[in-house]
């Protein structure tokens, strides 16, 4: 068994290093100098590659696994420069990522229209983040670790089975590059526009046999892409960029034949320079227009007539992490059937947000002074695998233990020169522990026909201590609307829940290309409380929300002549039930507030195409296509019993597709390899108002509800590699994003009917840039 499972996870680093997988192009996986040397005397029976995946927690084909599934490879990753999640919309357009405030390192995750509302501190995430299979949580600095790595998949659809943390969109597994016994490596240097400067280096460090180790790290610096122009002391001032510094350290030890041990170290900083939003729209009959209506319309023509990467702002923006962090994975084979692993991590957060949030120099109209948060989370999984009755049942079960704890200190300023006293702190304490059971098995009735179910029981603890207080007082109020004493000025809240979730899924094989599936998983996000509560209203805890899914599916290799076709084919129903809404409230003195409550219900339907096309070894085309049509079944208002139910799901476009092509080519001789890749995304307008419901935009004005919305747009990325260069090590490449300079929003604040303003974030503008690669 120790032999066998050595030489699959070598099939897999070859694969992931050679091949493109389902979501990139077949001609990135035969190798260089096979395409130099390769000149049939006749056309050949070709094979599409075979994507290796863990979403099963096997290594397994993606053309064989009944999920709705993407991937790319490293190789993938490289040629295409996704650095970051940003960069991974452009090639899933099911998957998107948005930023509620503008905050760069507090991202917000999407799959299939299931989103939460903002990342929040305290509240679970509808699409969790993984690395070497363990989650990232919160949301904060999850971008960190895209480098060096042999794969990243995205799973669609509620993951309640297999993965420690349950969620209702999907995840995203980081696979790192594992420690080969080979000495050798990499090292790229690059530069581009606004400043950039990158390196990137990966090193393989053979030890003993049993031993052996990789260091990788990641270093960039960006100027960034937005110039302050307001006057002042920050005049000039470059936003959107910033200093990002990352190191891994890996390291396999085979104890013995049978018990291997891998520990990833890492260890991330990030200092970025804020990204500044652009006033969109003022309301005059709104709390801000009453005390700066002559300054807010001053503001808002100057915003209309520049652009849109000039912005204003009387403050130094920031968005810093620091991460470090341990996974400890033990693999032990007991037999040639089964296989004890123990799942051991630890991760430390500490961040520091300072965030404009008015979009304008007038001061202390609404800012955040520095917020900072420190968090650490821990977890142990525990899992047994087996196979049994001639590899015909293969199992896993195990258990599951999480925590997390830590404290965010929120400051900030509202209305400062009207109210002295509105200048508050928020600060919330957390503390929670999830706990799970969990088995899943897969029966093969015969070659055709297979069966999997699955569950889990999951049991979450959290607890909650709440505080807001301002220059002179408590800001913390009992039932009859008296503040709390200053020296007990704290909510203290505790709930727990439990959710029994699961899958079931069966496969039809006609043949060895083609598959069908149906397929039906159940998964939940834990409750939790309102971090911003002031008012014992404001304490209730929310429930869990859940999805229940219906999923059909095709997967076929097949060809048109010599053409080599992979056709892959989902159509989904998702049941969304108590869904988590975090809703615009205005408390006393015209303070801009929310609360969070479950949305009653929703259903999703959907339909994703994927079509691989490869003409020939050397040149392959992808789309993929993606329809979501997302609507609440029922929402009701608590408060005031306003129908919400036709308020439209943000940030998830109806219609959204991806369409790339890769052209490689072997050049005479010993001169090299070309590459060219170009990718085009395209995706319907959308609305941006996370905060706002169907009564907030009724509210808002047709002729500035522009301010809430993003039109369908296009981004095109393009690249050129020169690989091999006369027969070296050393590869030269030139890249551009965003080829067309489209300008597109990736957030903002939407606070039009309430406080009285609304802003947008904008998305980088065209970027490029060089780099040199040297293979040792």
């Amino acid at each position: 068994m120790r032999y066998r499972t050595r030489a699959l996870r070598a099939a897999v680093r070859g694969t992931c290093k050679a091949g493109m997988t389902a979501t990139a192009f077949a001609a990135l996986a035969v190798p260089h100098t096979a395409l130099a040397q390769a000149q049939p005397a006749q056309p050949q029976m070709r094979v599409m590659d075979e994507v290796v995946i863990t979403a099963r927690r096997r290594a397994e084909s993606a053309q064989t696994v009944p999920i709705s599934v993407n991937a790319l490879s490293g190789s993938a990753l490289e040629t295409f420069k996704i650095d970051n999640m940003d960069d991974l919309q452009s090639f899933d357009p099911s998957f998107t990522v948005s930023a509620a405030s503008g905050r760069p390192n507090a991202p917000v995750y999407s799959l299939r229209g299931v989103r939460p509302t903002e990342a929040i501190y305290g509240q679970d995430p509808t699409v969790a983040i993984y690395l070497a299979d363990v989650v990232l949580s919160p949301a904060k600095g999850s971008n960190l670790g895209m480098y060096d790595l042999e794969s990243v998949q995205v799973l669609k659809g509620p993951q309640g089975t297999l993965f420690g943390r349950n969620t209702t969109g999907g995840a995203i597994l980081m696979t790192p590059r594992r420690p080969d016994h080979a000495f050798g490596g990499d090292l790229m240097v690059g530069f581009g526009n606004y400043g950039r400067q990158e390196a990137q280096f990966g090193v393989d460090l053979p030890v003993a046999d049993n031993f052996a180790m990789r260091l990788s790290g990641k270093f960039e610096d960006v100027d960034g892409y937005q110039r302050n122009v307001a006057p002042g002391p920050y005049y000039g001032d470059r936003r959107g960029g910033g200093e990002t510094r990352s190191v891994r350290l890996s390291a396999v030890w085979d104890i013995t034949e049978r018990v291997e041990n891998y520990t990833i170290l890492t260890w991330d900083e990030i200092d970025l320079n804020g990204r500044t939003g652009v006033l969109q729209a003022v309301n005059p009959d709104s709390v801000a227009g009453s005390a700066y209506g002559s300054q807010l319309a001053d503001a808002l023509e100057r915003a209309r007539n520049r652009d849109v990467h000039d912005v204003e702002s009387d403050m130094r923006e920031r968005s810093d992490a620091r991460v470090w962090g341990i996974i400890n994975t033990t693999t032990v084979d007991l037999s040639d059937t089964l296989t004890f692993k123990s799942i051991a991590a630890y991760r430390d957060v500490t961040s520091t947000e300072v965030v404009d949030m008015d979009s304008t120099y007038i001061v202390d109209l609404l800012t955040s002074d520095p917020q900072k948060t420190t968090l650490e989370h821990g977890s142990l999984e525990l899992q047994l695998l087996g196979s049994a009755l001639d590899d015909r049942l293969e199992w896993v079960t195990g258990l599951y233990w999480y925590y997390e704890d830590g404290v965010e200190d929120s400051p900030g300023n509202t209305l400062a020169a009207v109210n002295p006293t509105n200048p508050f702190m928020q600060t919330a304490v957390m503390e929670n522990h999830s706990y799970s059971l969990f088995g899943q098995a897969s029966y093969q009735f015969n070659d055709q026909w297979s069966l999997t179910g699955g569950i889990r029981w999951t049991y979450d603890d959290k607890e909650l201590d709440v505080s807001t207080r301002n220059a002179v007082s408590c800001q913390m109020f009992d039932g009859t609307g008296t503040a709390l004493p200053n020296d007990d000025c704290w909510f203290r809240l505790s709930e727990s829940f439990d959710q029994t979730t699961g899958t079931v899924s069966l496969s039809y094989t006609p043949s060895d290309d083609t598959m069908l599936y149906v397929a039906s998983r159940y998964g939940y996000r834990a409750g939790g409380f309102n971090a911003r509560a002031s008012r014992p209203e404001e304490t209730e805890p929310f429930d869990a929300e859940t999805v229940l899914d219906l999923e059909a599916g095709l997967k076929t290799d097949w060809q048109l002549g010599n053409w080599q076709m992979r056709s892959n084919l989902a159509v989904y129903q998702q049941w969304y039930d108590d869904i988590q809404r975090t809703v615009n409230v205005l408390v006393a003195g015209g303070v801009p507030g929310s609360t969070v409550e479950n949305a009653a219900e929703a259903t999703v339907f959907g339909v994703e195409i994927e079509q691989e096309i490869s003409p020939t070894d050397n040149l392959t085309f992808k789309f993929q296509y993606a329809y979501t049509d997302p609507e609440y079944d029922s929402w009701t208002d608590p408060a005031s019993g306003r129908d919400l139910s036709s308020t439209p799901f943000y940030f998830t476009p109806e219609h959204a597709f991806t369409v790339t092509a890769l052209y490689t080519y072997p050049m005479q001789g010993n001169a090299g390899i070309l590459d060219f890749g170009i990718s085009a995304s395209w995706q319907d307008d959308v609305w941006i108002n996370s905060l706002n419901t169907i009564a907030e935009i009724e509210d808002t004005p047709r002729e500035v509800r522009h301010a809430i919305q993003q039109e369908d747009y296009w981004l095109v990325n393009a690249s050129v590699a020169w690989n091999d260069i006369m027969g070296s090590n050393v590869d030269v490449s030139a890249y551009v994003k965003n080829l067309t300079n489209t300008e597109y929003s990736v957030g903002g604040i939407q606070l039009y009917p309430s406080f009285g303003i609304s802003t947008k974030v904008f998305g980088e503008p065209r970027t490029y840039g060089m780099q040199v690669r040297y293979r040792f």
